[in-house]
């Protein structure tokens, strides 16, 4: 057996052994206890199974009205499999991410010697795992390490056959649209995907082709990701016209004027930067402060020294010397490859990178930014030093400089339990006629799923939806339901969110019974010693 053949054997062998240690990783790593499991999560999928849209109201604030298709798995995990089975499995699934990301390595990167080419393949793509948003999703239920798989493979599609966009016929028309169903699906179930859909997009313009080519692929890129689109998202958005006449509801709807939303966009613009300064040297900001793109802190240099190789080649290209740049892979497959692979992915990543920071500047959505930026780094260094072993061995130290300096950031945990949320509703004596009210900000939808299944929840005050001399149809729907209901009421509220409870019942005549009020406990609330509330309600005496 050859050196090269007992090489590769050695390099799949650890390939197929990284999703299940990346199961057994999110095992170690302890039970999701993040904010957006216990806000919707769960609860999306639950309602969407159960067709409680319309019988609750908000419940999950502006989340209620995310497409639950992406979450139906984990519904029915939580409900079928034990806890760690199904931590397992969400370590598992974003480990199938190295496959993809080694063989993109491979058509990018020849150090001359396949043996060397492989285990320098393997360790780009293990780096791109270990990243700061890929550790801190590890078992979670975010989705986006299980996407990125969608995206990843629309990108392998390209690189794989990239020959086919200068070829005769519509083989590369065919590889354009299959790429852009791909990156259409992973857009329609989680909006926030749409970056890569428009970044792969662009790129197929930094293409050395003639314009005409270039545009028409991506056009059918672009219909593509409408296919896709439509095939994971459009039912969601059919549902959203119907009910709200916003198919985006409750976002831009600045734009769709629905009467059951306010005339705002509604997005998070907490951590787009602000100024043309933070904007140009925003990767540099965001790693001094973490907190500028997340509500967690983390370290990741990955993306700064991209960043700054970047700036190095146009710096280099401002003096003329960039003209000729070394090919990316030293002299091997890709080097002669007219169509550039490597500088198709560059351009990917700044165009997605740049439309993330324009839109949400949440660094977890740029999880596919961070897998691949250990190989663009590679390909960068291509631009700026021609010597393959010298290149070899910057972009080796910066790996370890990345490694090193890691620290992923901290969604909650919990320690693995028998149940998955350990929640127990209060008992119902009349659930049939029970109208539970909820006030605060504090995530709780997960628990609605445990109540008997006539119980009715209504989110009188949170994230999108607060008792105003404005209201909107949401509101007004929510006080003629109050204000018509003959049965039981009752109020769930966070421990220190009382006094905005106090208030918001106040606001619709309403007060609660502190005599009456039980403390509600669940597994997987982070802050035990921070109980919610479950107490009746009654009308003001006033009134």
């Amino acid at each position: 057996m050859t050196i090269t053949k007992r090489s590769n054997i050695a390099i799949h062998m650890i390939l197929w052994a990284i999703p299940p240690a990346m199961g057994f990783w999110a095992l170690w790593l302890g039970q999701d206890a993040s904010w957006d499991l216990r806000n919707y999560h769960f609860y999306n999928a639950f309602a969407y199974l159960t067709d409680r849209m319309g019988h609750d109201v908000a419940a999950a604030q502006v989340a209620t009205y995310y497409n639950p298709l992406m979450h139906l798995p984990f519904y029915y995990a939580v409900t079928n499999l034990p806890p760690k089975a199904v931590g397992f499995v969400l370590g598992l699934i974003p480990g199938f991410n190295v496959f993809l990301l080694y063989a993109i390595a491979g058509r990018l990167i020849d150090l001359k010697n396949p043996v060397k080419t492989g285990w320098f393949c393997l360790a780009t793509a293990i780096l791109g795992l270990l990243g700061a948003a890929g550790i801190s999703e590890l078992g979670t239920s975010f989705g986006d390490n299980a996407l990125s798989l969608l995206v990843l493979g629309a990108l392998w599609l390209i690189i794989r056959h990239r020959e086919r966009f200068i070829g005769p016929g519509f083989c590369g028309f065919a590889v354009a649209m299959t790429a852009g169903l791909l990156a259409g699906a992973a857009f329609g179930l989680k909006q926030p995907f749409g970056i890569y859909a428009v970044g792969l997009c662009a790129a197929f313009f930094g293409l050395p082709l003639p314009f005409r080519r270039r545009f028409s692929l991506a056009f059918v890129f672009g219909l593509g990701v409408l296919a896709g689109t439509t095939m994971t998202g459009g039912f969601w958005m059919i549902e959203m016209w119907k009910r709200f006449q916003n198919p985006l509801f409750p976002y831009f709807n600045q734009f769709f004027q629905s009467p059951w939303g306010a005339p705002i966009s509604y997005r998070d613009a907490r951590f787009i930067p602000k100024g043309l300064l933070m904007g140009l040297t925003f990767p540099i900001c965001f790693t001094l402060n973490p907190l500028q793109v997340g509500e967690i802190p983390f370290r990741d240099l990955r993306l700064p020294v991209l960043y700054l190789l970047l700036i190095g080649c146009l710096v280099k290209a401002i003096m003329g010397r960039c003209c000729n740049p070394a090919p990316v892979n030293g002299a091997g497959r890709a080097g002669s490859d007219p169509l550039t692979s490597g500088r198709f992915i560059v351009i990917f990543l700044f165009v997605s990178f740049v439309v993330w920071m324009k839109l949400f500047s949440v660094y977890r959505y740029l999880l596919v930014c961070e897998l691949l930026a250990p190989l663009a780094i590679f390909v960068v260094l291509g631009y700026l030093v021609r010597d393959l072993h010298r290149r070899v061995r910057i972009a080796l130290s910066c790996f370890v400089l990345i490694l090193v300096t890691l620290h992923p950031g901290e969604w909650g945990r919990r320690p693995w339990a028998a149940d998955y949320f350990g929640f127990q509703a209060p008992p119902i004596a009349e659930p049939a006629d029970t109208l539970v009210l909820v006030a605060g900000y504090e995530p709780m939808a997960y628990m609605i799923p445990f109540f008997p299944p006539e119980v009715r929840f209504l989110r009188i005050h949170s994230y999108l939806t607060i008792p105003s001399s404005n209201p909107n149809a949401t509101d007004r729907l929510m006080w003629d339901i109050i204000d018509h209901h003959g049965g039981p009421v009752f109020l769930i509220y966070r421990s220190y969110e009382e006094g905005i409870a106090i208030e918001t019942l106040k606001a619709l005549g309403l007060e609660f019974e502190t005599a009456g009020c039980r403390k509600l406990f669940s597994h997987v609330e982070p802050l035990q010693d921070e109980p919610f509330y479950f107490c009746p309600v009654r009308k003001t005496t006033t009134q």
